[in-house]
């Protein structure tokens, strides 16, 4: 098949390709509908994720970029990740349960512009970036300096049997005093689910910003 011109999904091949950190393309799924559910064209680097891949994990799987929907063992497609948090799209979640989503007005002026809740504040932060200004960066090695004060010598390892369903569970917690120290932390493989989910109750708990609730299992 012939790529129209206005494809973007050949931008993200050339970037994936030049990328100095390790990504890997999950393959589409047949039965994937979410192009189709949140009326993504091939023109925008989110269309072109969602209808060309079930995710790209970024950086030896630190941070998978969420596309189509997948099989039961890959991960949550866009619309599937964002059931049930209206106002906003989540587009990526990091190893450790931080998430990013684009703000369509419960997280600032529903500009789209790309938010992250991180687990070391428990607060949704403005990157003022758009979508593919995101992606694009972190396809460059962003992740890098981004996650530095959230990395341990040897973390590659602690995220080489991980399945794209898990992450990884620091305790103390990365938001308390404690846990400042990530490299002292016991860290556990859990299902992602368990992990958004801890990080959304507890900042609920301590009355801070709403994280985002694991409505995909």
């Amino acid at each position: 098949m012939v790529n129209p011109p206005d494809d973007a999904w050949l931008e993200l091949t050339e970037l994936i390709a030049a990328s100095p950190v390790n990504v890997v393309v999950c393959p589409p799924h047949e039965d994937s509908a979410t192009g189709t559910a949140l009326a993504l064209g091939t023109s925008s680097y989110l269309g072109a994720l969602a209808r060309n891949t079930s995710g790209v994990l970024v950086d030896d799987g630190w941070l998978p970029l969420l596309g189509g929907s997948s099989g039961k063992d890959g991960l949550p497609g866009l619309d599937e990740a964002s059931a049930g948090t209206p106002g906003l799209l989540v587009v990526a979640h990091d190893v450790l349960g931080g998430a990013f989503a684009l703000d369509g007005g419960a997280l600032g002026r529903g500009d789209g512009s790309v938010y992250h809740f991180s687990v070391d504040s428990l607060s949704w932060e403005d990157l003022e970036l758009g979508h593919a200004d995101f992606v694009t960066r972190m396809l460059a090695g962003a992740t890098e300096s981004f996650y530095e004060s959230l990395r341990w010598p040897g973390w590659q390892d602690d995220l080489a049997d991980l399945s794209p369903k898990q992450g990884l569970s620091l305790y103390p917690y990365p938001f308390t005093a404690e846990g400042k120290d990530v490299s002292d932390a016991s860290k556990q493989a859990v299902p992602m689910t368990e992990l958004l989910g801890i990080y959304n109750d507890v900042a609920e708990q301590l009355g801070l910003s709403r994280g985002v609730p694991a409505a995909w299992a």
